[in-house]
């Protein structure tokens, strides 16, 4: 987990302390840190919320360091709110009837 030590260090962590937080010993995370040793689901988990980041970031498979609910957040802009909140409130035949009419905008050539 080659990021771990480089996002524990910017957020001002130490070791120890990421141990208590991760409820496994300080050693425990400097094996983590050395790809020595690899933690279980629930300790990811652990670490990925106390350094307030994701378990995919942690594992290598995306780039950035913010946690999931925030880069979701900056994806979502109001207009696509609006569209899932008025979406939530239709019938799921009228949610069948715009999934059908969305797509036929997406295929339409212009």
């Amino acid at each position: 987990m080659e990021r771990l030590k480089t996002l524990r260090k910017k957020r001002k962590v130490t070791q120890i302390r990421l141990s208590i937080a991760a409820e496994v010993s300080q050693e425990t995370i400097s094996a983590y840190e050395s790809g020595k040793a690899s933690p279980s689901i629930e300790t990811l988990i652990k670490i990925a919320d106390f350094l307030n980041t994701s378990t995919d970031y942690l594992l290598g498979r995306i780039k950035d360091d913010k946690p999931l609910s925030q880069i979701a957040n900056d994806i979502v802009d109001e207009q696509l709110t609006t569209l899932i909140y008025n979406y939530a409130k239709l019938s799921k035949a009228k949610q069948k009837d715009l999934i059908w009419y969305s797509n036929a905008i997406e295929n339409k050539e212009s």
